[in-house]
């Protein structure tokens, strides 16, 4: 199965500035999402391979004891994503 490319933008200046442009947009500071990092429920992230922006609306694990997140963006719909 043939994977997308990942297109990679001129340097972390013109990334960060396209958060605070998502952040702008919803009124509340988004931050990036990693899959090392850990995420509250509420808190707001921003996935750069979909440039979209979504609240993390369900924290858990699966059975095989994976932290997970179920975030609701708003171009792409819900998520399910793993977490640090």
């Amino acid at each position: 199965m043939a994977r997308a490319k990942t297109i990679k933008k001129a340097g972390a200046a013109s990334e960060e500035k396209a958060t605070k442009k998502k952040a702008k947009a919803t009124g509340v500071e988004a931050r990036e999402y990693s899959m090392t990092e850990t995420f509250a429920k509420g808190e707001m992230i921003y996935h750069k391979v979909w440039d979209d922006t979504g609240e993390v609306i369900e924290v858990g694990t699966t059975d095989d004891g994976i932290n997970k997140i179920k975030v609701a963006f708003e171009k792409v719909g819900v998520k399910n994503l793993r977490m640090g």
